[in-house]
């Protein structure tokens, strides 16, 4: 915010000089855009103070994933794309529990919901017998995300067995796994380190809730295992995906560097001594720009050379797309608050003088496309 109201400020100095030169009436228009400015810094502040993202988005995600059609199953739905969006929109809500707790009741049933989806086995194959759960870290880690938000949320037991084997599995697994990775689909031949991450934050969530020590005793080795082997290129950021030879199979994009350390930073808040990580990222997706009020992040490292398979790494994301609502939650979680500024005031301009997207009108996929960027953006906003 402090660089938004010096940019103001240095408004003043034509105003002044104007003035004492008695060229009164052109001093208007320097004064009116450092009124201008200061009066948008002002308002984007207090709309974070005031959490008004936050509440707005915890309104859509209420209204729009209560509708039963965007939870039903056909040849055009994509079961990775909804479990993500019941793992993040379930995070959402988790976090702004606490911030508006006259919608709690709402906020429960909601979680229920997704959590009544997630482990239902006839919309999830990862249930079912003989499944391969070491090849399905992204399936364990959504799942138990979603499960373990609503069990800490409501202390409702109604779905324990399921988040117990999923926190038990992995867990375990990952303490046994020599790469302290494991794969995140049976036809992938590769790890990543986003999902991997996404699943430390659930044994964070399992540690809470039964009082084990599984994030603890996992992360260690995993974070020293990426530092050692994994770090591309020059940079101190992972690629989006690596074989079992340590060799880079995807390279690093923005959705999916920023999805591992924005799960890193929220797996172990407490290991976060530094901003590095999200300094790091910013350096390599952040666009130069003088304005205070936006900031564009592009989906690969430099201008110069587009990321390959950037949709694959991104998976189940797409790139170009969710660039700036995986930032703003890293911001968050690093603390980087003029970033984070920045960032927000791209959203709360667009809330302020654009209507929002007519949800009800999309197809089921369409919506879970935009869902998840409201989920992202509540997770963010909701720390």
């Amino acid at each position: 915010m402090i660089p938004a109201l010096l940019l103001g400020l240095v408004f003043l100095l034509p105003t002044w000089w104007l003035w004492q030169k008695d060229q009164r009436a052109w001093a208007f228009l320097p004064f009116f855009t450092f009124l201008v400015v200061i009066g948008f810094t002002l308002a984007i502040q207090l709309d974070i103070k005031n959490h008004r993202e936050t509440l707005a988005g915890l309104d859509v995600l209420i209204a729009e994933l209560n509708r039963p059609d965007l939870w039903l199953a056909s040849d055009l739905t994509n079961s990775d794309g909804r479990l993500f969006l019941a793992s993040t929109g379930s995070q959402a809500l988790y976090r702004a529990r606490k911030l508006a707790p006259e919608r709690q009741p709402d906020i429960d049933s909601t979680l229920y919901l997704l959590a009544e989806w997630v482990a239902n086995r006839e919309n999830l194959r990862q249930w079912r017998r003989n499944t391969n759960w070491d090849r399905e870290v992204y399936f364990l880690a959504h799942a138990g995300a979603t499960l373990g938000h609503y069990q800490l949320a409501t202390k409702d037991l109604s779905f324990e067995r399921s988040f117990k084997n999923v926190g038990d599995h992995l867990g375990k697994r990952l303490e046994r796994g020599r790469y302290k990775h494991l794969p995140s689909r049976p036809a992938e031949d590769f790890y990543r380190p986003a999902d991997n991450a996404a699943a430390l934050y659930v044994l964070s969530l399992y540690d809470q809730t039964y009082g084990s020590n599984y994030a603890t005793s996992n992360f260690n080795d995993w974070a020293a295992y990426l530092s050692h082997e994994l770090y591309y290129a020059e940079s101190r950021l992972p690629c989006a995906a690596f074989s079992s030879t340590s060799r880079c199979q995807l390279d690093p994009s923005a959705v999916a560097t920023g999805l591992y350390i924005a799960y890193r930073a929220a797996a172990r808040p407490e290991a976060v001594d530094s901003d590095i990580p999200w300094r790091e990222w910013l350096h390599y997706f952040g666009k130069t720009s003088l304005s205070p009020f936006s900031m564009s992040i592009r989906p690969n490292m430099r201008d110069d050379q587009a990321t390959r398979f950037c949709d694959q790494g991104a998976y189940p994301l797409q790139c170009n797309r969710y660039e700036a609502a995986v930032g703003l939650w890293a911001a968050s979680e690093y603390g980087g608050d003029y970033s984070y500024f920045r960032l927000y005031s791209t959203y709360a301009l667009r809330r302020w003088f654009f209507d929002s997207p007519n949800y009800a009108g999309m197809s089921a996929g369409s919506r879970v496309k935009a869902l998840t960027g409201v989920a992202l953006r509540g997770m963010a906003t909701g720390k």
